[in-house]
């Protein structure tokens, strides 16, 4: 998983700095309060930013969406590391990497107003949502993986359709990690995917240490 994410990284990386060019600088409009990795929550989405220089206006945004169970802390050191490359490689770009966590994970467990269904169609609204209640520029990166792979899709797709209003740019890229596009057959699964969300469905929600969730787990699988 380690060398598949470093590699990833490596590809971004190149392929971001090939069409930065492209891109118009805008300013990123912050109070003085938040650093270069600021947590925040609003009505929408609980999100960090990691900047590498806070001072200066950003030129370019990405949009960091963790997978199934995860959140956006899991891409600190990842974001952290694209946006030392991205520098290092070329010193006018200043990149903002945006790690959000998903409705239902992470710090956006706790956030109400999320209302159903939780599918991928409202996980990527969700998104626009943020955008636009933080009054944000559009991403012009977005990066899934797993899980947020499909909602990065949805986003695009939705975005193409105007779902989101008139306002709403494409991202100029769209990654998709360790996720295959479109709908997957179940029939050869061997009933593997459902073993696990049974045994994930039978964990209390309060678990009295980190080793409980770990050795009755193998056990189920």
């Amino acid at each position: 998983m380690a060398a598949t994410l470093q590699a990833s990284s490596s590809s971004l990386r190149s392929r971001l700095l090939s069409s930065s060019a492209a891109w118009s600088p805008w300013r990123l409009l912050l109070s003085s309060s938040v650093q270069s990795e600021a947590s925040h929550q609003t009505e929408t989405l609980a999100f960090e930013e990691i900047q590498l220089s806070p001072e200066k206006p950003s030129t370019a945004t990405a949009f960091i969406l963790h997978g199934l169970l995860g959140s956006g802390r899991n891409w600190r050191s990842f974001s952290r590391a694209l946006a030392s490359e991205l520098r290092d490689c070329s010193p006018s770009d200043e990149w903002r990497m945006v790690l959000v966590d998903l409705r239902n994970h992470g710090r956006s467990a706790g956030i109400k107003g999320l209302s159903p269904p939780h599918d991928m169609s409202s996980a990527a609204r969700d998104l626009a949502d943020l955008v636009k209640a933080r009054g944000w520029a559009w991403p012009d990166v977005v990066v899934g993986h797993s899980m947020g792979g499909k909602v990065a899709l949805d986003f695009v797709e939705s975005c193409s359709r105007g779902e989101y209003g008139e306002s709403a740019d494409l991202p100029k890229q769209l990654w998709v990690l360790d996720s295959v596009p479109g709908k997957v057959e179940m029939d050869n699964s061997g009933g593997e995917v459902e073993r696990v969300l049974q045994t994930l469905a039978s964990l209390p929600s309060s678990l009295p240490s980190r080793k409980y969730s770990i050795f009755p787990c193998r056990s189920e699988i």
